[in-house]
């Protein structure tokens, strides 16, 4: 029977773009002399970047899943990495009733979450090595139990710096989401179509997380004290542990003849289904690549660029409490937990600025024969935009003692400017170096989390010193002259091969 002219269209459209992904992979694999990030190199170490050039004909390619399979495992990735960052910041609004139990201060007890977020960085960094040698499947769901245990240590800890113990390793053991799901999507989706969508709607739900986990808790707190409110997070982690484990899969491939037999499930969550399947790196190669990906030129810019975005959004959820709790606003937990769907609704309409800028590019590229990635990177302006004026609206709000609507609004545009300049970086990282999206999802992880970790260590002294007015201002100034400067000369340099 002859084939028909959709099958035809759709062969074709196949074809141009596994032509475009071999030419970016060559682009991309030219970048240093010499290279260790060659094709035949990247396979040698087992680091596969034919990985990225889908078999259509064989069912176990996790592109050709069916469509109820891969949201099945997207479904699994969104339940786990909500909880990311939405558990670490679960306490936010727990810290008072902390301070009367161990007969600590209010300062002290904020610091709780500081060793946990400078950990989900190098956590995702750590988990590197491990998830290319034995698999993403059984690193994700082991790392899922053991951030379980991690929250139940904490709801029964006896004391300050117990509790600080467990909540730390909660975020070593509890990142792995945020650093798989860029190769996960990039595994089971279309690079010119469904990797922005499914980027934007991933970074969306992670980026949430830090304000909706404190709202939440901000309810509970006012039915139960802080150790019910870490049991109902213990809770929920569990939820998701069960959700990785009857939805969650492994996505890696490797095209062959069929020699190579895949593991059944058992093998694969005991990481069977990596090194001993598909002789997978070795440790020390893939840190050697992690660490020659750090230092290349175009993530050093986007990295540091994350970094300046994310400072000061942490900034404000970690000491937005001691403000709306004092005078003149005297919020109770209802009130702070109810502030934070501000910051929620600008992350929710930064995924909606992300998503139609993607949807535009995507309809306009096949007119540009000159395609490169770091036209993603355009995509950053309008959310900084709203960054910088929601900064300037968030301090004059609070210096000036104005309306809490003033301080809702502020943080609201800071969150569109979070979401929506992530979305763009994240895509283009993703774009710019596909054979290597374990390793750039880490990267940027590791740049995201140093920032939100260093600021809640002198942003209350800043404010103490110089005001709020000022501090916001100067923080309105310092993303904008470095986003722009960053970006730019990113796609300056990218224009030039670099």
């Amino acid at each position: 029977m002859a084939p028909s002219t959709c099958d035809i269209s759709e062969s074709h459209d196949y074809n141009r773009r596994q032509e475009q992904l071999k030419t970016t992979e060559t682009q991309s694999s030219n970048d240093l002399t010499p290279d260790p990030f060659s094709e035949k190199s990247n396979q040698d170490v087992g680091i596969v970047t034919s990985s990225i050039l889908h078999d259509p004909s064989n069912s176990l390619d996790p592109h050709n899943w069916p469509t109820w399979k891969k949201r099945s495992v997207f479904f699994a990735l969104m339940s786990s990495s909500i909880l990311c960052d939405g558990g670490m910041t679960w306490g936010a609004t727990l810290f008072v009733a902390q301070t009367f139990e161990w007969h600590i201060s209010i300062a002290t007890s904020s610091t709780s979450m500081n060793y946990g977020i400078l950990l989900q960085g190098f956590g995702g960094v750590f988990a590197v090595p491990f998830i290319e040698h034995f698999g993403k499947y059984p690193v994700w769901f082991w790392t899922q139990v053991l951030a379980l245990a991690c929250v139940i240590g904490a709801t029964l800890a006896p004391s300050f710096a117990s509790f600080v113990a467990f909540r730390s390793l909660q975020g070593l053991f509890g990142t792995v989401p945020q650093v798989i799901g860029l190769p996960i999507i990039h595994d089971m989706y279309d690079p010119e179509v469904d990797w922005p969508r499914k980027i934007n709607i991933w970074d969306t739900t992670f980026l949430v997380g830090p304000f909706l986990g404190p709202a939440l808790a901000g309810y509970f707190a006012n039915v139960l004290d802080w150790r019910g409110c870490f049991a109902v997070l213990a809770g929920l982690y569990g939820v998701s542990t069960i959700t990785v484990l009857v939805f969650g899969r492994e996505t890696y491939y490797v095209a062959n003849d069929g020699s190579l037999k895949p593991p059944n499930f058992m093998e694969t969550l005991l990481g069977r289904g990596g090194a001993l399947a598909f002789d997978r790196p070795s440790f020390a190669r893939t840190c050697e690549i992690l660490v020659l990906y750090i230092f290349r030129v175009p993530m050093l810019l986007v990295g540091f660029a994350t970094l300046c975005n994310f400072t000061w959004p942490i900034g404000i959820t970690v000491t937005v409490d001691s403000f709306i709790r004092a005078p003149p606003y005297l919020m109770d937990n209802t009130s702070a937990g109810s502030m934070r769907w501000a910051a929620i609704f600008g992350a929710l309409a930064g995924w909606l600025i992300g998503y139609l800028f993607n949807e535009w590019i995507s309809k306009n590229r096949v007119h540009r024969p000159d395609w490169r990635p770091e036209y993603r990177l355009h995509g950053v302006w309008v959310p900084l935009f709203c960054l910088v004026w929601g900064l300037i609206t968030y301090g004059i709000s609070i210096n000036f003692e104005k309306s809490w609507v003033g301080i809702a609004f502020g943080w609201f545009g800071v969150n569109i400017g979070l979401v929506g300049t992530m979305v763009a970086i994240t895509a283009f990282a993703l774009e710019k170096y596909s054979e290597q999206a374990t390793i750039v999802s880490a990267i940027l992880n590791m740049w995201r989390t140093c920032g939100g970790f260093s600021v809640s260590y002198f942003q209350s002294a800043w404010i103490a010193r110089a005001g709020v007015a000022v501090v916001f201002g100067c923080q309105a100034a310092i993303v904008a002259v470095t986003v722009v400067c960053l970006v730019a000369t990113a796609i300056i340099i990218g224009k030039k091969g670099v």
